[in-house]
C-alpha cells in the first residue's frame, strides 16, 4: 500500500482523490499528500481550519528556515 491510502485526514484523502481522478502517478500523490501533512504540523491545526495567510507563513518558513529548492518549494506550495 502506498502511503497516501494510510492518511486519516478527510482533506489529505480528498487531495489524493482528486489527484487519482487527473491520473497523477502514486509517487506524486505520495510527495503531495506528505507536504499536506506536513503542512498541517507546521500549523498546529486541521487542515480545513487553514488560512491563506497559514499557507503564506508556510511557505516563508519553507524559503527561510528550511532553505528548500525552488522544486520542492513549488511542490510543496501546490500542496498547501
Amino acid at each position: 500500500m502506498t502511503p497516501y491510502k494510510k492518511h486519516n485526514c478527510p482533506v489529505t484523502k480528498r487531495l489524493a482523490e482528486d489527484m487519482l481522478i487527473r491520473n497523477m502517478p502514486p509517487r506524486t500523490i505520495d510527495a503531495s499528500t506528505d507536504h499536506a501533512r506536513r503542512f498541517a504540523g507546521f500549523i498546529q491545526k486541521p487542515l480545513d481550519e487553514a488560512t491563506v495567510e497559514d499557507g503564506r507563513n508556510f511557505q516563508l518558513y519553507l524559503i527561510h528556515e528550511k532553505k528548500i529548492g525552488y522544486s520542492s518549494f513549488n511542490q510543496a506550495a501546490r500542496a498547501c
